[in-house]
């Protein structure tokens, strides 16, 4: 994400003859820190960048410095900016390996491809996950390309469980999380998200597609990812472990905020946990009791405080896990297999 960024500041003050931190950072949804930190990482790349603080003050490229993008094609530059993951995913790839052969040649002018080059062959980002194969979503094309345009698009989606539905919306980005593809579209003036591969098929249209002055998909993504999260947390859940299950506990509930249980606000269970010296109390929010349930039993030796209701099910659940490994047991004769 940052390489991407710094592709589009360069990009951007190459164009202007000068701009402010605080109207990149309004464009590219990001703090001013952030885009201070970034004029002085392409000022480390050798970028001829100047600043000046003050009421006329500001930051812009040296005049007359040539960046080696300007020579580069709209496709090249696109995949460059989208990064290899998502050029890959959208059939750029050529594109991308071309732009960063030509970014490699410019860094040889100037002296620089001696400490690039090593680079390339020694580290590699993997952003795949294990035993997955990455999402080839039929209707990818077709939503780049609306993208692309401008247009709006007709989708016919289907919700988890549901019926396909028929929408026109006004495309506004597309996210690439890990190896899944979201569409991040307005459909009657709110922006939406839609996962690429529930989308049956796509049509791009000729109406040129709406899209909100100061709309920023960044930003979007961070609150929408936020919202999202913190429904699906709604579940109060108190435990207590003992203490070398405490990593094992974060693993079993990745997300879920936790807190150790004295911040409850429950003096009882509060006293009761810290009177056991080797075990820790922990208050969390957790999806629901069916999931907490099933992640819980991962952990050995947890005890579920609070709710009652996760409590049951956990008992019952661990109550029959012991009789049907009991009856297997003595259906062995008692003898280890």
């Amino acid at each position: 994400m940052r390489f991407s960024r710094l592709v589009a500041l360069l990009l951007e003050l190459s164009r202007a003859r000068g701009s402010t931190v605080a109207r990149l950072a309004a464009d590219h949804g990001v703090s001013s820190r952030t885009i201070e930190r970034d004029i002085a990482a392409l000022q480390t790349m050798g970028v001829p960048l100047w600043t000046r603080t003050g009421p006329g003050g500001g930051v812009g490229l040296v005049e007359g410095w040539r960046s080696p993008l300007t020579g580069m094609t709209a496709p090249e530059l696109q995949a460059l900016i989208i990064g290899e993951a998502g050029s890959h995913g959208l059939g750029l790839e050529a594109e991308f390996q071309t732009a960063r052969l030509k970014m490699l040649a410019a860094t040889a002018k100037t002296g620089q491809s001696a400490a690039i080059e090593p680079a390339q062959e020694r580290f590699l980002l993997d952003q795949e996950a294990w035993f997955t194969e990455p999402e080839r979503p039929d209707a990818l094309p077709a939503v780049a390309q609306a993208l692309w345009a401008g247009h709006r698009l007709r989708i016919h989606y289907q919700r988890a469980g549901g019926a396909p539905g028929v929408r026109v919306v006004d495309p506004l980005g597309l996210v690439l999380k890990r190896e899944h593809w979201y569409l991040v579209a307005a459909h009657r003036g709110t922006p939406r998200t839609y996962r690429v591969t529930r989308i049956r098929a796509a049509q791009e249209l000729e109406e040129a597609a709406w899209r909100p002055e100061d709309f920023s998909l960044a930003q979007h993504w961070r609150d929408s990812r936020a919202e999202f999260e913190a429904s699906l947390h709604t579940l109060a859940v108190q435990v207590t472990v003992p203490l070398d299950a405490v990593a094992l506990l974060r693993a079993a509930t990745p997300g879920a905020p936790m807190q150790p249980l004295e911040g409850t606000g429950d003096a009882s269970l509060a006293g009761d946990a810290a009177a056991h010296a080797d075990r820790a109390g922990f208050a969390l929010l957790m999806e629901s009791v069916e999931i907490a349930a099933s992640q819980l039993l991962t952990v050995p030796g947890v005890e579920v405080l609070a709710p009652q209701s996760l409590r049951r099910l956990v008992l019952a659940r661990a109550e029959g896990l012991v009789a049907r490994h009991r009856v297997a047991q003595e259906g062995l004769g008692g003898e280890e297999p």
